[in-house]
């Protein structure tokens, strides 16, 4: 092979040196940093994208967990608001003694009474007061735990567990019977405790919530 000339030397050592030879190749002056920006300019906006699918993940989370909350907190009312209505079942009763029920006088349902009274925190006392306001609204929630509790009555006689039907008795004779019995004195017909007493009452709660209430309050049963 021939010896490079000294002017060929020249030349390549111009040619690597000289900008104007290099335009439109990735050794461009400024070529650099404009990848650079352009490589910026993605990472940015991907750590948007990922920044708003973390953040909606998080606030789908919350929101699920808030429904969840404010779920349980319905459920909680529910049962509070079953053991009001069968603790004053009596009292209703009186308060609509000589009165006939006739659905046609009112427009509204046992459930479009009781989901109005749902949504707020009641004291015992507003709460009956509330039902309270009218005989024919009075006589439409009574009316609805009647049906209500020969519903359940026919579950727990149709049940294999002997303890359904004994709860049924014991809320029966606590809350409805016209004839006022003492703890003692249901106790000792049912041949329980006055512990099972009590027990037996508060898991009653929990079926008649979803009967009086409505398919809701079993949700989270």
């Amino acid at each position: 092979m021939d010896k490079m000339t000294a002017n060929e030397a020249q030349e390549i050592e111009r040619a690597a040196t000289d900008p104007a030879d290099t335009r439109g190749t990735s050794l461009e002056p400024g070529s650099l940093a404009e990848v650079y920006a352009e490589m910026s300019k993605r990472a940015t906006a991907e750590a948007v994208r990922i920044g708003v699918e973390v953040g909606t993940r998080a606030a789908e989370k919350r929101l699920e967990e808030g429904k969840k909350e404010q779920a349980k907190g319905r459920y909680d009312r529910r049962v509070r608001n079953t053991r009001y209505l069968l603790a004053n079942y009596r009292n209703l009763k009186d308060h609509v003694k000589g009165a006939v029920y006739s659905g046609r006088k009112v427009n509204e349902s046992a459930i479009d009474i009781l989901d109005g009274l749902d949504g707020f925190e009641y004291e015992e006392n507003y709460y009956i007061e509330s039902i309270k306001q009218s005989q024919q609204r009075t006589l439409i929630i009574l009316t609805h735990i009647e049906e209500m509790l020969n519903l359940w009555r026919i579950s727990c006689e149709q049940s294999q567990k002997p303890e359904d039907l004994r709860r049924y008795r014991v809320v029966y004779a606590a809350y409805i019977d016209p004839e006022k019995k003492t703890v003692e004195e249901i106790s000792q017909e049912n041949g329980i405790e006055k512990g099972t007493y009590y027990k037996d009452l508060k898991k009653a709660m929990k079926p008649l919530s979803a009967l009086i209430f409505g398919i809701d309050g079993m949700r989270l049963a």
